[in-house]
């Protein structure tokens, strides 16, 4: 919860400033230009804006299951159409810095997950709880503190400002005999923090129990204690001058009916879906299926069934299936309406009390081998190959098949932990000869990998579909008119090109050739300003800039990032820049998030490694590069070292066996490798000139 979670402190975004602090060089007429404003409702009504502070969304990891974060920002925007008023979001880092700004009229809600304390209440008004959590002790793997005396003489840390220092200082007021040390950290991360108690600096931390058990779902080396609070309220929050805002803010939340139940176990039709405005999709973290990038939720799936969700009026949950978890148990239990994850439609699995709907996309299996290595264009190319599979899979009585038919190649057995998405990296990296996937999977990585060379499809086609429960028929015919109407039609086939379909970008400056420094690109004297103001050397954002677009303004990315900096539309709201985005306009929003990035890692690296995360955050997002930085120290590895060091984990970060155990979940780890390398090699070839 937001009382637990703070991220590293920054200098604030143009968002955040007044006018009189916007920076001289910004383009002024993109600029949001805050102001101070107590008044309620009738007030805002006539600024025609809700200032809604919040903190970036991207801190709080991949959304493993209930609403996503993200799905708080589309209720707030909600909100605002309903009161007839504009948005405007300001995002900062911190829950002080939040209620800070509320208190002062830099703002006029707070969104987010805020716990409820007596100390704040005194502060700022809370709407109707939307969840309640409790504080626990959580120490590491090996300690026990479900003992009120195992807690004598202890350092627990937690978040500089936090409810949790409310709420230690209570506890040690009123067991004073167990001279708890409470220390205050810059960082709130739970991750961040576990790790220092498992590091032996602290003993022990204080996390809400819903973090607890979302971080218990992809690492086990810590333990929950006591509890220090009982089920703290979690709230969005006003001035406590402003009570007909207040009061529109809970009628909106009734009506919406985002105020949780204890219970997570619901196995009723489409009637009892809608009564909780909720559909709850059971899916895995996947290239394909559901992954955040940039900050960004996205997936094939996911856009599919949000799609879907909204037309029924609901908002959409997800439940990422923990590595090995059946999917269809889960789904039987009650703990999702619907399985959206690729799956194959079989007879054995419509055995196990399941239904699928008509089939929404068709794949078949295909060939796959190195682009430098004889491609594999028919069968009697497989003759003298070795093709690498994991024996459990049906790919491998495939090539059990084509044996019998007489072809001549080496059948390799894969180990048992490496899943098809392993082997296609593996492939990559030209660690095996071929193997055996699914056409659509082979397409997404193929999207951005130019290493890999696809080969034959085999016949026959496999059909993909949703699974519901049995006796769910309304839920069943409700999925399978939506594919009726959509299949094949505008909204499917941009959002299977979105994901599968490989268009390279079309380099419009191919033709030009760099013969001295003086001038780079099109560009040179709009960036080289801002790159004085923030401290870049110019000709490394030139770089970058030919890097995301080629120095096309109007490009656009498979997820909607635009321009000469390819920034996401909703860092460019955060950034308080307008759309469309002009050349100047993109180059100001691309190099201010690149300082913002850069200003995330610990000014005591290297300037270079510090500008190497940065990149490398910028292409990925940081919370991704925080995952590499921790599993590169795992393997021994340097994590203030991106060569060589993280770059090595983040190509780990494509594999389930280490995905699955990080907060931020899969990513493409080829493409922040190759988007960090190719920056610096093309800036070491500027500067050479």
């Amino acid at each position: 919860m937001l009382g637990g979670l703070q991220s590293i402190v920054r200098p604030p975004t143009p968002s955040e400033t007044t006018s009189a602090e916007t920076p001289a060089t910004a383009p002024p007429e993109t600029q949001f230009k805050n102001y101070r404003e107590l008044g309620d409702l009738s007030s805002l009504k006539k600024h025609k804006v809700l200032r809604i502070l919040s903190p970036r969304w991207e801190d709080t990891g991949l959304p493993r299951a209930g609403l996503p974060s993200h799905g708080y920002r589309e209720l707030a925007d909600e909100l605002a159409v309903q009161l007839g008023l504009q948005v405007q979001w300001i995002l900062v880092d911190t829950h002080t810095q939040l209620i800070e700004k509320l208190e002062q009229g830099y703002g006029d809600l707070i969104v987010g997950h805020l716990t409820q304390t007596p100390l704040r209440e005194q502060r700022i008004a809370f709407s109707l709880p939307i969840s309640n959590a409790a504080e626990k002790i959580i120490g590491a793997a090996t300690a026990d503190f479900s003992q009120l005396e195992n807690l004598k003489d202890k350092r627990i840390a937690v978040g500089k400002g936090s409810s949790f220092v409310e709420s230690l200082n209570a506890f040690s007021t009123q067991n004073s005999e167990l001279n708890i040390d409470i220390a205050e950290l810059e960082t709130g991360d739970p991750d961040e923090q576990i790790d220092l108690v498992n590091a032996g600096e602290y003993d022990a931390t204080v996390l809400d129990h819903n973090i607890a058990e979302s971080l218990a779902e992809y690492r086990s080396d810590f333990s929950i204690g006591l509890t220090l609070a009982q089920n703290r309220p979690i709230a969005w929050a006003v001035r406590k001058s402003n009570p007909f805002l207040l009061t529109a803010l809970n009628r909106f939340l009734t009506e919406s009916q985002i105020i949780q139940s204890q219970s997570k176990i619901y196995t009723g039709d489409l009637a009892e879906i809608k009564k909780r405005k909720t559909l709850r999709m059971i899916t895995r973290n996947s290239a394909i299926s559901y992954f955040l990038w940039r900050g960004e939720l996205m997936g094939y799936e996911y856009d599919l069934m949000k799609k879907f969700a909204k037309q029924q009026g609901l908002r959409l949950e997800v439940k990422v299936a923990p590595p090995g978890a059946d999917m269809i148990a889960m789904l039987k239990a009650g703990e999702g309406d619907v399985i959206a994850a690729s799956t194959t439609i079989t007879p054995e699995r419509q055995a196990r009390g399941i239904a699928f709907t008509r089939h929404y996309h068709r794949v078949q299996e295909q060939l796959l081998t190195h682009v430098n290595a004889l491609p594999l264009p028919d069968k009697d190319a497989l003759n003298s190959r070795t093709l690498t599979i994991k024996g459990s899979h049906a790919y491998w009585q495939t090539a059990q098949q084509l044996l019998n038919e007489g072809y001549n190649f080496t059948l390799v057995e894969a180990s048992s932990d490496q899943t098809t998405s392993d082997l296609i990296s593996a492939v990559n990296l030209g660690e095996v000869d071929a193997t055996i996937a699914d056409s659509h999977l082979i397409a997404v990585e193929h999207k951005f990998n130019d290493n890999l060379q696809p080969g034959l499809k085999l016949e026959p086609k496999q059909s993909l579909g949703w699974a519901v429960r049995h006796n769910n028929p309304e839920l069943l015919a409700a999925l399978n008119q939506y594919i009726k109407k959509n299949y094949r039609g505008h909204f499917f086939n941009v959002t299977y090109n979105k994901y599968f379909r490989n268009e390279k970008r079309i380099d419009r400056y191919q033709g030009q050739r760099l013969t001295d420094s003086t001038r780079l690109s099109p560009y040179d004297d709009l960036i080289k300003p801002l790159a004085a103001q923030y401290h870049f050397d110019w000709r490394m954002l030139v770089s970058q800039m030919y890097q995301e677009s080629k120095f096309n303004p109007k490009a656009k990315s498979f997820a909607g990032a635009l321009g000469l900096f390819q920034v996401m539309p909703r860092t460019a709201q955060e950034l308080g820049v307008t759309l469309p985005l002009t050349p100047e306009t993109g180059i100001y929003a691309g190099v201010s998030y690149m300082d913002w990035t850069r200003d995330r890692f610990e000014k005591t690296l290297p300037l270079d490694e510090r500008l190497w995360f940065a990149l490398a955050a910028y292409n990925a997002g940081f919370g991704h590069v925080n995952d590499a930085r921790r599993l590169a120290r795992q393997q021994g590895w340097d994590g203030n070292k991106w060569f060589n060091n993280v770059e090595k984990a983040m190509l780990l970060l494509q594999k389930r066996q280490y995905y699955s155990k990080v907060r931020f979940g899969y990513v493409r780890g080829t493409e922040p490798v190759n988007y960090v390398r190719q920056i610096r090699d093309r800036y070491t070839a500027y500067l050479a000139l």
